[in-house]
């Protein structure tokens, strides 16, 4: 005797139609950034321990300041150039 072949077409997928598609096309990403769902940047900062925030405050002050310094240095190093000629 041999078993028959299952020919029962099962209501259930095994899986959701949208992990079929990209993650940008996605109803877990689409869906949450348009409604307005998901966590707020609010709700994200608010997760994340003080100690940690305030590395995060301090790299970004060094960045700008860096940033804010080396604009002074081209500055004046423009006006230098501009006084030669």
């Amino acid at each position: 005797m041999t078993a028959a072949p299952v020919t029962e077409k099962s209501r259930y997928r095994s899986r959701p139609p949208s992990l079929y598609a990209p993650w940008w096309k996605s109803k877990e990403v689409i869906t949450p950034s348009v409604i307005g769902g998901g966590a707020s940047l609010l709700t994200v900062i608010g997760g994340i321990p003080w100690q940690n925030l305030l590395l995060i405050l301090v790299a970004f002050g060094a960045i700008a300041g860096f940033l804010y310094w080396r604009k002074n240095a081209d500055r004046r190093a423009v006006a230098r150039v501009e006084g030669m000629a």
